[in-house]
């Protein structure tokens, strides 16, 4: 589902009609394939970068995903009982500079 999002918006150059249609899906498939998609961006979200290569602009679009991610990805993936790890990562990519690297859920935080 995460490469299809990401064709869709490519071709169309923008997210939020894909997104809006996505966050409607609230049923367990969907919710599945978010957990999938989460896990798959977690990694470049955290390093403000888009998961997947663009002609856009990757700026607003790291943004409007993350953003997107942050607000609506939470329940869904509670769910579909995701790891705390995750849920803490998907959390940290709404955090801005020092909050994010300070906390200490963050993956290079060191005691």
């Amino acid at each position: 589902m995460h490469d299809v999002l990401a064709l869709c918006a490519e071709a169309s150059t923008t997210l939020s009609p894909w997104l809006g249609v996505w966050e409607t899906a609230d049923h367990r498939v969907a919710n599945q394939h978010l957990a999938t998609a989460a896990a798959h961006w977690e990694y470049d979200l955290l390093g403000d970068e888009l998961p997947w290569r663009t002609m856009g602009n990757a700026d607003a679009l790291v943004s409007e995903l993350a953003s997107w991610l942050v607000r609506h990805a939470p329940p869904r993936l509670l769910a579909q009982d995701a790891s705390d790890s995750l849920l803490h990562r998907i959390r940290l990519i709404g955090l801005t500079g020092p909050a994010r690297w300070t906390d200490p859920h963050w993956p290079n935080h060191r005691y």
